[in-house]
C-alpha cells in the first residue's frame, strides 16, 4: 500500500471488546445491591471461625520489619582493571593488583571534590576477586555474577570474555538498529489494555461462579499449598550460592575507613582484581552475612 496521512483514533477492536464487556457489567450494580441486602439480613445468623494458625501467624508479623531492615540505603564503589586511571595496560593486557585496587578505593574515600562524597559515620563492606590471569578472573566472575550481579563486575566479565577470543572480530550492524523482541505496548494500547483488561477481569469473576463456594475454597487451598511449595523450592535454590571472594568489614568515619582499608592487608601477588566497596549509615547486615 502507499503512505497515507492519518489522524489517531481509538482502535475499533478495543472499542468492540469494551462495549461487549460493559453490556454485562452495566447490570452489576443492581444485582450487587440486591445481593448485599440479602447478606445483611443473614449477618446476625452467621458465625465465622478464625484460621487455626491465625494466632501463630500474628505472633510473627514483626518479621516483615526485620526483612525490611535488611534493605539498607547506601553507596557503592567498584574498581576493575579496565577503569581509566585505575588499571594499568601492559601490552594488550589490562592489570590491577589487589593492593592497587584497595588503594584506589581508599583514595576515592578521600575524594572530597566528588559531590556524592559520603560523610558521617558509615558501615562498610569490601569485596575483592583476584587471580593471576585474565582467564582465571573471568572464570571466578562467571561463577559470582549470577549471584552478585554488580554492573561494573558484569561489564568486566564481558570484556574479559571478549578479550579471550582475540581472533574474533564481529561485524558492526548498520544504523538504524533493531530492538529485541518485546511487547509493543505503548500508550494508548497500554492504558486501553489495562482499563479494558480490568473490565474483563470482572467478567471472568462473574463467570467463575460455575463452581460452588466449597469447590472454590478447595481450589484456593490447593493453590496456596502449591504457592508455598514453590516459594520453598525457590528459597532452597537461592541458598545454593556459588563463588569465592575476599571480604573486609569496617565501621567509622570516612577518613577512618580509608585508613582501615590501607592497613587491611589485601592478598599479594595478584595481578588481576576487581573490587567493590559498599557504604551505608545503616548496618549492612545482609551483605556482611553474605560473606561471613
Amino acid at each position: 500500500m502507499s503512505w497515507n496521512n492519518a489522524a489517531l483514533v481509538l482502535p475499533a477492536s478495543l472499542t468492540a471488546i469494551r462495549q461487549q464487556a460493559e453490556g454485562v457489567l452495566g447490570q452489576v450494580p443492581g444485582v450487587m445491591t440486591e445481593a448485599t441486602s440479602r447478606l445483611t439480613a443473614l449477618a446476625e445468623r452467621a458465625q465465622y471461625r478464625r484460621h487455626p494458625l491465625s494466632d501463630e501467624a500474628a505472633a510473627l508479623l514483626g518479621l516483615r520489619a526485620e526483612l525490611d531492615a535488611l534493605l539498607a540505603t547506601g553507596r557503592q564503589l567498584t574498581v576493575t582493571p579496565f577503569m581509566h586511571n585505575v588499571g594499568q595496560q601492559q601490552d594488550s593486557q589490562w592489570t590491577l593488583s589487589a593492593d592497587a585496587a584497595v588503594k584506589a578505593l581508599a583514595a576515592k574515600l578521600r575524594d572530597g571534590a566528588d559531590p556524592l562524597h559520603p560523610t558521617g559515620e558509615q558501615h562498610a563492606v569490601g569485596w575483592l576477586v583476584t587471580s593471576n590471569h585474565p582467564t582465571e578472573l573471568a572464570n571466578a566472575l562467571a561463577a559470582l555474577c549470577p549471584w552478585l550481579p554488580l554492573p561494573a563486575w558484569c561489564a568486566a566479565l564481558r570484556r574479559l570474555q571478549v578479550a579471550s577470543d582475540t581472533m574474533t572480530l564481529p561485524s558492526a550492524p548498520k544504523a538504524p538498529y533493531w530492538t529485541p523482541d518485546e511487547p509493543l505496548t505503548w500508550d494508548p494500547l497500554r492504558a486501553g489494555r489495562r482499563l479494558v483488561g480490568a473490565e474483563l477481569a470482572q467478567l471472568e469473576s462473574l463467570a467463575a461462579d460455575q463452581a460452588t463456594p466449597i469447590e472454590r475454597l478447595s481450589q484456593l487451598a490447593s493453590r496456596r499449598q502449591q504457592h508455598l511449595t514453590h516459594l520453598v523450592e525457590q528459597l532452597d535454590q537461592l541458598a545454593r550460592l556459588e563463588g569465592q571472594l575476599w571480604c573486609w568489614y569496617g565501621t567509622g568515619s570516612i577518613e577512618a575507613l580509608a585508613a582501615q582499608l590501607e592497613q587491611s592487608g589485601p592478598p599479594a601477588a595478584q595481578s588481576q582484581t576487581v573490587g567493590a566497596l559498599l557504604l551505608s549509615p545503616s548496618p549492612l547486615t545482609f551483605w556482611q552475612e553474605l560473606t561471613p
